[in-house]
């Protein structure tokens, strides 16, 4: 279970929304290699780019801390959250995360990014997010319980 709540957490921190280029490249697409003159810019328009976001990395965190909670009793919940809440360095994760950014995209997406979470539409687009990882992750969760439990069963 805790490799599960893991995954969650990874996938809940890993999920903001972003605007697709009218031909976006492939699902699959990974990091193209960055011109390292690039850099101070990329990493101007992540930062700037975090402060305009409607959920920052801070809120993702804790809301992926809640979901996880969800799975523990009752009477073990608050006190969980609140240990795992101290414990996490917020500004490390920040930190984590705008330089992952600058990293991943390129200057040209970061300024789409940009231009698209500064309208009213990428804004609520991100603020909904919530509400579709509370269909989808349960959904998922449940599922590869089910499948641990078979493959530990040896069941197909």
């Amino acid at each position: 279970m805790k490799f599960l709540n893991i995954l969650l957490l990874a996938a809940v921190l890993a999920s903001p929304v972003v605007a697709q280029a009218a031909e976006a490249p492939p699902a699959t697409a990974e990091a193209p290699k960055q011109d390292p003159a690039t850099l101070d810019k990329r990493m101007e328009l992540s930062k700037q780019w975090h402060k305009i976001m409607p959920v920052s990395v801070r809120e993702q965190v804790n809301s992926a801390i809640d979901e996880v909670t969800r799975t523990l009793p009752d009477n073990e919940r608050e006190a969980f959250r609140t240990n795992l809440r101290s414990i996490l360095n917020y500004q490390a994760i920040e930190k984590i995360s705008t330089d992952a950014v600058a990293e991943v995209y390129t200057v040209t997406e970061l300024e789409a990014m940009i231009e698209y979470y500064s309208k009213p539409e990428g804004k609520s687009a991100q603020l909904k997010f919530d509400s579709y990882a509370g269909k989808v992750y349960p959904e998922i969760t449940r599922m590869l319980d089910q499948a641990i439990m078979r493959v530990r069963t040896g069941g197909q």
